[in-house]
């Protein structure tokens, strides 16, 4: 999928049982669009392309809660995908296939368009 989440700051843990340090990060959620709404109360935040230098501290403009904004939803298709997503051992390109033929609109798999 073409969707990129940022992260606003990168943060290295180290876990105090194994001493391993590990890379975090924080995906914000958000209210969903009118098309997310039909399967889930809220969304990740999807930054356009003319956000990102803004959001990742490469230009100043303006306040950063002004983007933290639903994507629009004209922008998104989705369609239902198989229920072997919601096992952690299936991990395979497959899980995004649509079971149908026709994306639809009150299903579960998401895609971004092409801007």
């Amino acid at each position: 999928m073409p969707a990129v989440h940022f992260c606003r700051a990168l943060e290295g843990w180290k876990d105090p049982d194994s001493g391993e340090w590990l890379r975090t990060c924080t995906i914000i959620t958000g209210e969903p669009n009118e098309l997310v709404a039909q399967i889930h109360p809220r969304m990740p935040v999807i930054l356009p392309e003319q956000h990102h230098a803004a959001w990742l501290g490469e230009t100043e403009d303006g306040n950063l809660k002004d983007l933290l904004v639903p994507y629009p939803a004209d922008q998104m298709r989705m369609w239902e995908i198989s229920p072997r997503v919601n096992s952690p051992k299936n991990d395979d390109p497959s899980l995004w296939e649509p079971i149908h033929s026709e994306p639809t609109q009150t299903n579960d798999a998401l895609e971004l368009l092409p801007e």
